[in-house]
């Protein structure tokens, strides 16, 4: 895991300006710093050390046929199976080495190969192209700028800001409010988008897009696949060279990858007033693992806010960004990977009241009754082109479509770059298990009564839990790294607060 910075520009950047600018987002990758200019294009990298530690890994990476250079931040769990498959020759065991080599053997066809987590830059020095892709979920950032002066991209937007002159977007902190983000595709400054996820772009032109094939549509779930496809996918992510860890709450979503994960050591944090602490305790004791916490007070969680948000130069998206930030910078130097439980609520319909809402009702929805249930901020904030967005997602389809599509293109992806912009801020990396794209591709489009009823969300997690003898989960209410000060406030009102606290800090 590591930050990428690309620029092609007809106007001459001076070195000192871009290494300036990729310093900006060092903290992504502490462990080396890389940089080359090769005709017209700027090619960064920052790194964060996780598979083959030595420094003929580092990047920009140059294939063995001297053609293509590559930049890239992420992992890619399956690469020594396309090795096999390609029957590459390399000479490392990084994951950087099979997409390079990868590309010089059957060019972009490579990309919807990889499974994993990924956003990078490969460039052809015999015929100047450049290639772009972002992994078919968003689980790794990409942004991009693309004006008169050239084309920038970036694993975060302050490194492009420091070239490129950028303004606040009005209509972003309007839906920010809202869905607690910019919609897809926007960021928070005119100037610059974000890279879609799944997109590959040739040039900077759009190709291809990796998508979700999914499965016979709403047929039923068999729970041994489930149990099966989540084991395979927690052994695929502790592919490293590191020491790996488990963020553990007290619900069933981390202490099922805890249950899995071969890891030994788990986190976890909470509020003083506020948290899941002697749950998590009990669950890890249960498992055999060991654990460690932290407690922050409203003062020190405020605390943390403030440095992200200077980090970033840009609001946050959800005030648990910061717990996860804390815990993750509590862990060993040597404590890199952290596997977490994020994407579970998304998968199987974790979010009760909505998604049950949705689930039994085969009539047409208003976008007024889809903002009630979900938005954090009154409906009349929504912008003209989140409402276009919306409705174009809702065309055609029942509400429980449309629901699930929401999820996974505009609330999951959210929600992970809270998770990556938090641990990388620590230099950690953060895993999600359950944002595989063989479970996904498997659970798309399943029967809504096989994941949640009357009664219960998340049922084939449930029930796995009961198969593994983890009935604590199951039983307790949710209130996982929760950041909420005050339990008398609503949503609007603890979200609003949160919102202040953001522009305040950046003075906008």
């Amino acid at each position: 895991m590591c930050g990428i910075f690309f620029a092609k520009s007809s106007n001459e950047i001076l070195e000192a300006d871009f290494i300036r600018a990729l310093k900006k987002q060092e903290w992504r990758g502490p462990d080396a710093f890389g940089y080359q200019i090769v005709d017209d294009v700027h090619l960064g990298h920052v790194r964060l050390s996780i598979l083959d530690l030595t420094r003929s890994t580092d990047q920009p990476m140059t294939s063995k046929c001297g053609r293509y250079k590559v930049i890239y931040n992420g992992e890619v769990y399956n690469h020594f199976e396309i090795r096999q498959r390609l029957n590459l020759k390399c000479e490392t065991d990084c994951d950087t080495e099979t997409i390079v080599e990868g590309f010089a053997a059957i060019g972009q066809d490579i990309f919807a190969m990889l499974d994993g987590m990924f956003a990078l830059v490969i460039y052809d020095l015999k015929q100047r192209d450049w290639w772009v892709v972002r992994d078919r979920f968003g689980i790794k950032p990409l942004f991009i700028a693309n004006n008169d002066k050239g084309v920038f991209l970036s694993s975060e937007t302050i490194s492009i800001r420091e070239l490129v002159d950028c303004t606040v977007s009005k209509e972003s902190l309007d839906e920010w409010s809202l869905i607690r983000r910019p919609m897809p595709g926007k960021t928070f400054f005119n100037e610059i988008d974000e890279v879609l996820p799944g997109t590959i772009l040739k040039n900077g032109i759009v190709v291809d897009v990796l998508t979700i094939e999914g499965m016979p549509e709403e047929s039923s779930i068999d729970q041994g696949t489930v149990e099966q496809l989540l084991a395979d996918s927690v052994k695929f992510h502790e592919l490293s060279d590191v020491t790996n860890v488990c963020l553990l709450s007290g619900g069933i979503d981390s202490s099922l990858i805890t249950k899995l994960s071969s890891a030994q050591k788990t986190y976890t944090v909470g509020l003083t007033a506020h948290n899941e602490i002697a749950e998590a305790k009990e669950t890890a004791g249960l498992l055999g693992k060991t654990i460690e916490s932290l407690t922050l007070s409203e003062e020190e969680l405020t605390d943390v806010w403030k440095h992200l948000i200077m980090l970033r130069g840009e609001p946050l998206s959800v005030p648990n960004e910061g717990m996860i930030y804390a815990i993750c910078k509590q862990m060993r130097d040597d404590e890199k990977v952290v596997l977490t439980g994020e994407g579970a609520d998304e998968l199987f319909f974790g979010y009760d009241r909505i998604f049950r809402e949705f689930s039994q009702n085969q009539d047409d929805f208003s976008l007024a009754q889809f903002f009630d249930l979900y938005a954090y901020a009154p409906k009349e904030r929504c912008t003209k082109r989140l409402e276009e967005y919306l409705l174009a997602l809702k065309s055609g389809k029942t509400p429980i479509k449309f629901l699930e599509d929401f999820f996974y293109q505009v609330h999951l992806t959210g929600l992970l770059r809270r998770m990556d912009t938090a641990s990388m801020a620590a230099s950690k990396e953060a895993r999600v298990p359950f944002v595989s794209y063989r479970l996904i591709n498997y659970l798309y489009r399943k029967n809504a009564i096989d994941k949640i009823d009357n009664n219960f969300s998340k049922l084939p997690l449930r029930k796995m839990c009961e198969n593994l003898g983890l009935n604590g989960p199951i039983n307790r209410k949710k209130i996982g790294f929760s950041s909420t000060f005050s339990t008398h406030n609503s949503r609007f009102e603890e979200y609003e607060k949160f919102r202040e606290f953001n522009l305040e800090v950046l003075k906008w």
